[in-house]
């Protein structure tokens, strides 16, 4: 019994020994070094986007905001007035006065001026205070950390909206799309590079305004614009996406295009950026080749004036009556 049980536990022993220890799986280099590079590309986002909370200082006047103008040297010229759509107020004697993203105190030396300058007042002091401070957001979208919307309490770039949103995830693009609604109606579109952006370029690194949106998009897509009918960002398959095929995911070209003047901007990190204008037409003949998009292209479809003149003309027939009427084209 004895020899038994010493021979057993001689086993036991000499198996767990015998055990080789587990193992880790093996570390992809190509991932350590994007993940390296995603951390670092980060860090320089929220370090150079300042990130701040601001003061009540700095708040910027905007739209249906409730503004108390108080004039020291006399009351009859102290009112209560409502920011409108477009950023104006209406003071005595001055009428319609701009102020819209200036600070409380840029806005009372303004209006100080404004007095002076039409000889109401010698030496005018104006206060401002606002009663009523109407939501100021932007939104930051797609491969961001923390997207949502943000409060735009203080003048902010891109840059620090992307450090508010915490940078950028892993499968994110590397360019950054704004988008902006003008107060004329119009609509404006911007393409970042994220290099561009972190080299300190003033260009880059665009002052956002409230209504923004930022967009992010992942990796793997090229932007479509222009004279099409959903203009945006859309994934591709690496090398085998060809620009007729990202048109068309854009919903086509618009009856007014000028598919003759379409713009494909690309981006190196070598040479930089490249800009190369396509003819459309010629692809559907046949007789240029299609080119296949990459990762960040920009297409951009030109418009033909003419053709969207006309497209906006209809005939009106009512009572007797012909004329013609025009519609601005929705795109």
């Amino acid at each position: 019994m004895k020899i038994s049980f010493i021979l057993v536990l001689i086993l036991i022993i000499s198996g767990c020994y015998g055990k080789s220890p587990s193992k880790s799986p093996p570390v992809n280099p190509a991932e350590l070094q994007a993940t390296q590079e995603l951390d670092e590309l980060n860090t320089r986002i929220i370090q150079q986007g300042t990130n701040f909370p601001a003061s009540p200082a700095d708040y910027l006047i905007g739209p249906a905001d409730l503004l108390e103008v108080r004039v020291f040297e006399t009351e009859a010229l102290t009112s209560v007035v409502r920011v409108s759509s477009r950023g104006f107020v209406t003071l005595p004697l001055l009428g319609d006065v701009e102020v819209s993203d200036f600070t409380a105190r840029e806005a009372e030396e303004k209006i100080e001026n404004d007095y002076k300058k039409g000889g109401y007042l010698k030496d005018p002091h104006v206060s401002i205070f606002i009663e009523d401070h109407e939501s100021r957001n932007i939104s930051v979208i797609g491969a961001v950390v923390s997207p949502g919307k943000y409060e735009l309490l203080t003048r902010q770039t891109v840059l620090d909206a992307l450090a508010n949103a915490k940078g950028l995830k892993p499968d994110a693009g590397r360019s950054i799309h704004l988008n902006r609604m003008n107060k004329d109606g119009t609509r404006s579109s911007y393409i970042i590079d994220v290099e561009d952006l972190l080299s300190g370029s003033t260009d880059s690194n665009i002052a956002v305004l409230p209504g923004d949106l930022i967009l992010v998009p992942d990796s793997g897509n090229v932007f479509v614009e222009g004279a099409v009918l959903n203009p945006g960002t859309y994934s591709i398959k690496e090398g085998s996406t060809s620009l007729t095929q990202a048109i068309i995911k854009a919903g086509g070209s618009m009856s007014y295009a000028q598919n003759s003047d379409i713009t494909l901007i690309r981006y190196n990190s070598a040479t930089g950026r490249k800009v190369y204008t396509v003819n459309l037409d010629e692809i559907n003949a046949g007789n240029q080749e299609d080119i296949i998009v990459k990762d960040r292209d920009a297409i951009i479809v030109g418009t033909n004036t003419v053709k969207k003149f006309f497209s906006g003309l209809s005939l009106n027939i009512g009572y007797g009556l012909v004329g013609v009427g025009y519609t601005q084209p929705n795109r």
